[in-house]
């Protein structure tokens, strides 16, 4: 079996954001970009996840440790 590269999505500009969503540079807005409605619902799902404390830091940790280890990330 070999390593097929992965496809990647390129970050979206500045230009191609919301006003309300330019300068920022985490991935999950620059690649999510693309489709602003899709970003939208990302937002309105994780926010409580993870920015608002809904689970435990120590929960979110060990969940996201799993899906790097599942998709065979490398950091």
């Amino acid at each position: 079996m070999t390593d097929a590269p992965v496809p990647r999505l390129r970050y979206v500009s500045d230009d191609e954001l919301p006003e309300d969503l330019r300068n920022r540079r985490d991935p999950v807005t620059r690649v999510f970009g693309h489709h602003p409605e899709l970003l939208k619902a990302w937002n309105e799902w994780y926010r409580p996840l993870i920015r608002d404390n809904a689970l435990p830091a120590r929960l979110k940790e060990i969940v996201r440790m799993r899906v790097a280890q599942l998709n065979a990330c490398s950091f």
